[in-house]
């Protein structure tokens, strides 16, 4: 049986099962589908800047109760495209705050994002940071400079792609995986 909900490091509780918008269509067909699985019960919906949908999310999650998780894209790495883009997402979902925000992939510039999600958790504006399909390497060069470390990885998994590594690596950290 899936527990409802994890309980992250920080103690904010994540739903265990959540629903995803990637090609979500047009704002007003991704509000219909958004308002349909919340009838259905789903208390989470995770979505990316990058998938051009968090307006018609905003939409459909209007007077709801539901656990948003949204991803910053690559071209918004560094600290101040990092706190743009998130006012940007935050304006789009129509929302006051994000339940997660997260680095969809890896960068070059993953200590100076990491350095705007930590002042983003800080200043209560996200309840949960962390990262996308960062593997161990990615983790380790990040804890170098995090005064906070990664709340979630959310990782592809299947069985072709088991990625036992980083799931063990990140229940020794204390890092929930999601996938």
């Amino acid at each position: 049986m899936v527990e409802k909900f994890m309980l992250l490091s920080n103690g904010v509780k994540i739903p265990s099962i959540g629903f995803g918008t990637y090609k979500s269509g047009d704002d007003e067909e991704t509000a219909k589908i958004i308002k349909n699985a919340l009838n259905l019960g789903y208390k989470m919906i995770d979505t990316a800047s990058f998938y051009n949908n968090e307006v018609g999310i905003g939409n459909g999650i209007k007077e709801s109760d539901i656990f948003i998780v949204t991803k910053l894209w690559n071209d918004d790495h560094g600290y101040d495209n990092t706190i743009e883009a998130f006012n940007k997402s935050l304006n789009n979902l129509q929302v006051d705050y994000i339940d997660l925000y997260l680095i969809h992939w890896p960068n070059k510039l993953n200590a100076e994002t990491w350095r705007a999600f930590e002042h983003l958790y800080e200043t209560g504006k996200v309840k949960a940071i962390g990262v996308c399909n960062f593997k161990v390497e990615h983790l380790e060069e990040l804890k170098k400079t995090a005064k906070i470390m990664p709340m979630v990885n959310q990782v592809e998994i299947h069985p072709f792609s088991t990625k036992n590594n980083i799931i063990n690596y990140c229940k020794d950290n204390n890092i929930k995986v999601v996938a």
